[in-house]
């Protein structure tokens, strides 16, 4: 069924929806495919069948029967035949393959027909090739053995592999490479393969034949011939190579192979290399044939690659070895041996793992054969590449990289246990490679080479440092030898190879391990050896370097180190160090001091790396490093080790470490349960046993849990006294002091909770809880500042860390409250004592703990009765900080969702009291605080909208009346008798938005803009469960407020209207919509230009709406410019998205649904918080992008509402400018700045560009050139792309800048700032009336020249200017120079006659030229005395005017 959906819907796929837009095409291929497909469809719909590609096919085998013959002189015809193949190779792969078998002799007589007389058509050709691919595939395994034309394809398929044209041959590769990759059922071995090697090998084989008595034209024909020839095996060979197995194949596989290798000899006479690196490309693809189905286990259909093919190739590419210091071939031929062995490695891995082999010739091969012929190749190479002086650098670092690779992932489990049961003086391959490698350490004729076989080095510690450790002694001590040598320092060049290797010696052998052959030897207590501190530093580096897992083997889950040798050697080390630091720093020096002290330290520096590689050990060693540990955590750091320079810290890293190693425990434990129990492998086993292990350490952890966890809480809540000095007694700096002393041990309190006894966690969350209840009834009336100081940070630090103990709660986690006996309840009573506390930082701490606790409890038990008055106190109320609002909005949120539906009383009177603040809260300056009054405005409209009555009431929406009662008994009017006069109230979302409109009747306008606010929030929320009558009479009650003249309530209504105009349908919208157009333009007609954008965005939405036509109807003619502009604006960038799609359709119909599909499964209670949050979270972004979102940005003019996200508020696409600036924030209102709260306006946004009057007279090309327009016509054209908003105005900067503006001189006289002329203010007033707006207010659109004749030409004045005559004196001779303008010159022209020539020209040109020079003084002399008199004269007229 599925199909033959397909099928029908086949004349609509991508590429012929496509080919069907190149009617109209410049190409005359594309344009006659095009008329093609569409006469085909015409013809298949008048005979009433359906576009199906059977129907395609029919139609198009047709016309190429008859186009066939009569194409062959005709290039008219050559063009539709070649549309005809093109639309067949695409109609080919969806023809059933029953009718590709059943029509088989039919189609491949017509096809070969085709391509045997138009070969010269090379589109024609690929065409066919494709159709001959799909041909071939669908016949079975009976037609490939006995049809002789099906053979007959694929020889033609095979030429075609070879043919002069690239476009042809890589089309004839894939095409074979894929028809032998998927062989007729059911064979394994597909027919073709042997017609595949002999063509390979006859093409190569007559290449050896004639090359010798070839001439060089001949030989240079046929050498491109072969090198066709090669890139076809290097496409196919693996797929060859793959069924060499079978007994059919194995010996032609093979002796191909000998040809090609014969290849580099035979053209090596003539210089050419690029055969043979050609020829060692196509092997390296032999090496990688069926690599990755065995990496992914997935066992492809074919026999795995031979074992014996693979070694044969090895051989004899071991012979044709190019030149030793062949910068061109040896590097391609030292990657393809790298290849080569690790191919060849993993089959014999898989032959010694496999028992089916047991007593064959490939495992007798991989335990004795391929052994030898590893150690062969590495000594001879090794010696012949690396010892040699005039090798170049280039091929000893492709060496270095084969030995490594060789050691790293060709050494066999065989060989590694061969390596281990052998004694010292046996002969062992491994041993072998490894005096190899020493003897390049300790000769001196490697010392060119030494930094790559220190690479060789490193690979030797990864392979076999943690197997057969004894094995790697002796490269060790060599490597030592190199950096205990005195002229390590100075002339040693590959120190960073050197400790790469050392790193990767201490990683695999473990400290333990590499001490007790190198020992640090710090206090020379081995008189014989050097000592070596930098070891210390190195080992630091080293514990955090990936555990290195050897090729072939399970990775290792805990790491080669040991807490018993840092427990038991390297912390008494430490201790020495730094006990000797303190006896030098007694003593007097200073430098000695230092030096030890910093040793001690980069041993603690290394236990938490230690932690992370997890230590195996910790069952049996931790006992003896736990409580060295917790003693120095229960100390200060200067009483653990006193008399050290620094007093350093040691608790950060101890935290680090017990974090680390809990966490990496659990981890193990979990990744074990994860697993599927029914693989029963060597992996499956080791993870096992190392869950087993792991469960073992973390029951020992547990025994000092509650001894760890007591201390860290202690430290986490203790306030040192230094901090006050440290911060010099500031409240915030000293918070922000402990915070950060306090984050490593968070982390690790965190570890130890998940697996502390949950008695325990009860006795600490009770202990603390009691503390803080005490400090509430302590007095500090008498005591000193500071200790009051240091009080107020341990209960902050008390609240922290109830919080972090608070999701550890039995009770938390079981979600099961006892009423007589919760530490929760206790907690939460303690909280609600401190709400009227005036501390700001603790307020804010107060508010974010009670909203935890009461997520956690149930709302029976939140007392609301008395939660409710206490939250809304008017105490509270009003010492609420400001940086406790989001945290208190949110509570009152988290107490409106949990009050039951069934407390009637309570949710009226705790909605309609707390409602006032939330609404106002909308007006804070913080964003986060917005959000948050947004979300609790939502939540108490959903809470109320789930009351169930939606009605109205008998008197209206708008009584007023019993609006006059509502605000009566809020307070806003007389105090009555609420019991006699109280309004009867119901749980509705109706009753919410009156509670909320009757803010409107606020006596602050901020109260009434919220008001404003609140309702766009609400009406963008429940715009689809609010009565249309309802809907129609909010939007009628805002538009009465757009007659006020405050400009806060003005932008509140337009941001209402704007949300309005999103949100609700046309219907709703109609009767009031000439109402909405008046208003809003009266607004935007204020010289001052505050609400010119929001005007422009509203009609935008109206216009898109409402269609041009009908907002024109209501516009006033002086404003319809602004509808013509925008609908302009709106059809070029509809062409311009368009457009866009089309370009991208092809790649958006390719991505797949799969990735969108939404993934099963339960999601946890913390999943389902995270989803909530993140609905809120868009539904606010939505609602923000309502109200700021413009439509006016080019870019975003479109189809869907995304398209107006503003860019603050779209998800994962916040960009943040490089080139902000920090400013004040006015908002309209003036800023008092002696106000503390000034700085909640402090703000950053992009910088400015600073515009410039005359920026508009030209425009910017893509290479950033500026471009002038020649005449006015060019101006219009350039100035018609798209208009940048208008920056705000800053009438401070304008005061300075205008040309008004006056200084003061030194001497107290005024004067102007700028000189201009009646010229240039007349210029300058031009501009500003051509910068003016499309109406009469300037709202920002350009109007034109308003009936001036935009064609006419310059006028005199600026012919003038151009000639230069705006310079010339007045009363003088020659030009003036003016003040702000370019001073006046002449220019030479500098051509040929004026700078070549003889020297007789250049003298008279010289000459001329300071004739011009002296000219120009003197005029500038006359001109400047002329000047003086004048302003002289100025200033007499002047002196008379004051004197009358």
């Amino acid at each position: 069924m599925e199909s033959a959906i397909d099928d029908v819907d086949f004349s609509s796929t991508d590429l012929l929806v496509k080919i069907r837009t190149q009617t109209n095409s410049g190409l005359e291929n594309q344009k006659q495919t095009a008329i093609l497909l569409t006469a085909v469809e015409e013809t298949i719909r008048e005979q009433n069948e359906q576009l199906t590609p059977l129907a395609y096919f029919g139609a198009l085998m047709t016309i190429l029967e008859q186009q066939r013959e009569q194409a062959v002189h005709d290039a008219e015809k050559q063009v539709i035949l070649v549309g005809v193949t093109y639309l067949l190779a695409i109609v080919f792969p969806r023809v059933p393959a029953t009718v590709l078998r059943l029509k088989f002799q039919d189609i491949a007589k017509s096809l070969g027909a085709t391509i045997e007389a138009h070969q010269e058509l090379a589109p024609l050709v690929r065409s066919i090739i494709g159709c001959l691919e799909c041909l071939l595939a669908a016949q079975d395994n009976a037609a490939w053995t006995t049809d002789p034309l099906c053979k007959k394809l694929f020889q033609v398929l095979l030429i075609m592999s070879l043919d002069s044209r690239p476009k042809v041959r890589r089309r004839s590769h894939e095409a074979v490479r894929r028809l032998l990759s998927r062989p007729p059922p059911p064979t394994l071995h597909h027919p073709g393969t042997l017609t595949a090697i002999d063509y390979s090998i006859k093409s190569l084989e007559d290449f050896l034949a004639s090359i010798a008595s070839a001439s060089t034209k001949e030989r240079r024909e046929v050498e491109g011939q072969v090198l066709h020839a090669l890139a076809f095996l290097k496409s196919t060979l693996p797929v060859l190579a793959v069924q060499g197995g079978h007994d059919k194949t194995r010996g032609k596989l093979k002796h191909l192979c000998e040809i090609l290798l014969r290849l580099p000899v035979r053209s090596s006479g003539g210089g050419n290399t690029i055969m043979t690196q050609l020829v060692f490309q196509v092997l390296d693809a032999l090496f990688g044939a069926g690599a990755e189905e065995e990496r992914n286990q997935k066992g492809g259909i074919f026999p795995h690659l031979d074992i014996a093919l693979l070694d044969s190739v090895i051989r004899a590419l071991l012979e044709i070895r190019p030149y030793q210091n062949d910068a061109g071939l040896i590097p391609a031929w030292l990657e393809l041996i790298k290849h080569g062995f690790l191919r060849l490695a993993e089959l014999a891995r898989r032959v010694e793992n496999d028992v089916e082999e047991l007593g064959s010739a490939e495992r007798h091969y991989a335990l004795n054969d391929y052994p030898d012929l590893i150690v062969s190749v590495f000594s001879k190479t090794f010696v012949a590449l690396l010892g040699q002086a005039t090798t170049k650098p280039v091929i000893i670092e492709k060496g270095c990289d084969l030995f490594a690779a060789m050691i790293r992932g060709s050494l066999t489990e065989s060989m590694v246990d061969e390596a281990k049961a052998a004694g010292d003086e046996d002969k062992v391959h491994v041993v072998e490679l490894l005096k190899v490698v020493n003897s390049g350490l300790t000769q001196i004729r490697y010392r060119d080479a030494w930094g790559g076989i220190l690479k060789i080095a490193e690979a030797v510690f990864d392979r076999l440092g943690s197997v057969i450790p004894e094995r790697s002694q002796l490269v060790l001590n060599n490597i030592m030898a190199f950096r205990d040598d005195p002229a390590y320092g100075e002339s040693f060049p590959f120190k960073e190879e050197l400790d790469a290797a050392l790193t990767a010696a201490v990683q695999s052998l473990g400290l333990e391990a590499f001490v007790s052959q190198i020992p640090i030897n710090i206090f020379a207590e081995r008189p014989n050896q050097p000592r070596r501190p930098y070891l210390l530093a190195l080992f630091c580096q080293a514990v955090i370097r990936p555990v290195p897992t050897p090729v072939g083997t399970a990775a290792q889950i805990f790491g080669p180190h040991t807490l018993r040798y840092f427990g038991s050697d390297m912390l008494p080390l430490a201790k020495r160090l730094f006990d000797k630091s303190g006896e030098m720093w007694v003593a007097n020096r200073q430098l000695d001091a230092k030096l030890y002290e910093t040793l001690g330290l980069q041993i603690w520096d290394m236990f938490p790396g230690l932690c992370v590689s997890l230590p195996e050990d910790v069952e049996t060693s931790f006992g003896v490093v736990g409580p060295q540990l917790g003693q120095i955590l229960q100390l200060q750091p200067s009483e653990v080790f006193p008399n050290l320079p620094s007093n350093p810290d040691l608790r950060p890293s101890i935290t680090e470490g017990l974090q680390m190693l809990i966490e990496g425990y659990l981890a193990v434990v979990e990744e074990n349960d994860k697993e599927d129990d029914d693989s029963d492998n060597e992996a499956s086993a080791m993870r096992q046993m190392a869950a087993v292990k792991a469960e073992r350490g973390i029951a020992k952890l547990k025994q000092y849990a509650n001894q760890f966890l007591s201390t860290l809480c202690n430290n986490y809540t203790t306030i040192q006294p230094e901090l006050l000095k440290s911060a010099n007694g500031k409240g915030q700096a000293l918070q922000g002091l402990h915070e950060k002393e306090t984050q490593a041990a968070e982390a690790a309190i965190k570890s130890f909770l998940t697996i502390a006894d949950e008695q325990a966690i009860n006795s600490y969350f009770v202990n603390l809880v009691k503390t803080l209840l005490q400090s509430q009834t302590q007095q500090t009336q008498g005591v000193d500042a500071a200790a009051v100081q240091l009080a107020k940070l341990r209960n902050y630090a008390i609240l922290d860390l109830l919080l972090i103990l608070l999701p550890f709660l039995p009770e938390v986690r079981t979600s099961t409250v006892n009423p007589n006996d919760s530490p929760l309840l206790l907690f939460y009573r303690v909280l609600t004592g401190q709400l009227r506390d005036s501390d700001p930082t603790l307020q804010k701490k107060t508010y974010k703990s009670l909203n935890h606790v009461v997520q956690s409890l149930p709302a029976g038990m939140l007392g609301l009765d008395e939660l409710v008055p206490r939250l809304l106190d008017p105490e509270v109320l009003s010492k609420a900080a400001s940086g406790a609002k989001r945290a208190r909005i949110q509570l009152l949120q988290r107490v409106a969702e949990a009050i039951p539906l069934t407390e009637e009383t309570i949710l009226l009177e705790f909605v309609s009291v707390a409602l006032s603040e939330v609404m106002l809260a909308t007006k804070e300056a913080s964003e986060k605080a917005r959000s948050a009054a947004y979300e609790c405005l939502v939540a108490m409209g959903r809470k109320m909208a789930d009351g169930g009555k939606t009605g109205r009431k008998k008197g209206g929406l708008w009584d007023m009346e019993a609006m006059q009662k509502e605000l009566d008994a809020e307070g806003y009017g007389e105090q009555m008798d609420a019991g006699a006069h109280r309004l009867e109230r119901e749980i509705s979302l109706r009753e919410y938005v009156m509670m909320v409109t009757a803010g409107l009747a606020g006596s602050t306008s901020a109260m009434q803009s919220a008001a404003m606010a609140s309702l766009a929030r609400l009406l963008f929320e429940f715009s689809n469960i609010m009565d249309d009558a309802l809907l129609e009479e909010l939007v009628s009650t805002v538009l009465y407020f757009m007659d006020s003249k405050n400009r806060e309530i003005i932008k509140a209504a337009l941001g209402f209207i704007k949300v309005a105009v999103v949100t609700l349908n046309q219907e709703l919208l109609e009767e009031n919509l000439e109402t909405i157009v008046v208003s809003i333009l009266t607004h935007s007609r204020d010289h001052k230009s505050h609400f010119k954008a929001k005007v422009r965005h509203i009609f935008e939405r109206l216009v898109r709406k409402f269609s041009y036509e009908a907002i024109e109807g209501f516009v006033p003619e002086q404003d319809k410019k602004l509808l013509v502009n925008i609908k302009k604006r709106r059809d070029r960038f509809k062409k311009q998205k368009a457009q866009a799609r089309r370009e991208q359709m092809n790649h958006d119909t390719e991505e797949g649904s799969d990735d969108n599909a939404p993934t099963k499964g339960k999601k946890t209670k913390l999943e389902a918080e995270d989803v909530k949050k993140k609905v809120q979270k868009a539904r606010q972004n939505a609602f923000e992008d309502a109200l700021y979102g413009s439509e006016s940005e080019l870019e975003s003019d479109g189809d869907d509402d995304e398209d107006y996200i503003p860019e603050q508020f779209r998800e994962g696409t916040r960009k943040k400018s490089s080139n902000a600036v920090t400013m004040i924030r006015e908002d309209q209102d003036v800023v008092d700045f002696l106000d503390s709260n000034v700085v909640s306006r402090v703000t950053s946004g992009p910088a400015k560009k600073r515009s410039s009057k005359h920026a508009a007279n030209y425009t910017t090309a893509e290479d950033g050139r500026m471009v002038f327009a020649e005449s006015d016509s060019e101006e219009g054209a350039a100035a018609g792309g798209p208009a940048e908003p208008m920056d705000q105005e800053d009438y401070y900067k304008q005061s300075l800048r205008a040309e008004t503006a006056i200084v003061r001189t030194p001497d107290g006289r005024v004067k102007f700032a700028y000189k201009a002329n009646k010229r240039k203010r007349d210029d300058d007033d031009e501009e500003a009336d051509e910068e003016k707006g499309a109406t009469g207010s300037g709202l920002g659109w350009k109007q034109g020249a308003r009936g001036k004749n935009v064609n006419k030409g310059p006028d005199e004045g600026a012919i003038a200017k151009m000639l230069g005559k705006q310079y010339k004196a007045k009363k003088a001779k020659g030009d003036v120079k003016k003040a702000g303008m370019p001073d006046p010159y002449a220019y030479i022209p500098l051509n040929a006659k004026v700078v070549g020539g003889a020297k007789r020209k250049s003298a008279k040109a010289a000459g001329t030229f300071k004739g011009i020079v002296k000219a120009a003084q003197k005029g500038s002399e006359i001109g400047s005395a002329a000047r003086a008199m004048s302003q002289k004269a100025a200033g007499v007229r002047k002196t008379n005017k004051k004197h009358k």
